[in-house]
């Protein structure tokens, strides 16, 4: 019955900080990020309606707001290669983990198919980057040359 209860503890721990505190932080900045932008989107509504010959786009400027959010292919697909080598290295871990016997909570075969699961989904994610870059070259590239312009404009500003 201790070792039950033991167990349960273990995995209430596990779970409380792998699952809700991730998630309790991704709440938290987005809730402050939006709440950000409801008072700049105020304070510029504000601003229009006692001035209404001002020109929006230089209130944004000197507000700061997020105009569009733009995702660069570049940045996706490196965050996917990170996501599949850190899967690919648990299931790794885990897999071996459990071939050789070390750990000892659950039964080998559901380690080795959790393990092998996790390899699985990393060695897709890194794939998915290899044959994206392949394929997204040329976006990747039109990318850096527009980034280039940008830096290039802003220093001579």
């Amino acid at each position: 019955m201790e070792e039950l209860l033991g167990i349960i503890t273990i995995i209430i721990i596990v779970l409380g900080i792998c699952v809700v505190l991730p998630i309790m932080i991704v709440w938290i900045i987005n809730k402050r990020k939006s709440h950000e932008i409801d008072k700049k989107t105020e304070i510029l509504t504000i601003l229009l309606e006692k001035k209404p010959d001002m020109d929006p786009t230089e209130a944004i400027k000197k507000l700061n707001l997020p105009q569009v959010k733009h995702f660069s292919v570049k940045k996706s697909l490196l965050e996917r290669l990170m996501g599949g080598i850190m899967i690919t290295l648990m299931g790794a871990v885990i897999l071996i983990a459990h071939l050789c016997d070390l750990i000892f909570l659950g039964e080998k075969s559901i380690g080795i198919i959790g393990g092998g699961t996790l390899m699985a989904v990393g060695i897709a994610c890194l794939i998915y980057y290899f044959a994206g870059k392949r394929m997204l070259r040329n976006e990747i590239e039109m990318e850096e040359r527009q980034m280039e312009e940008q830096n290039r404009t802003a220093f001579n500003e």
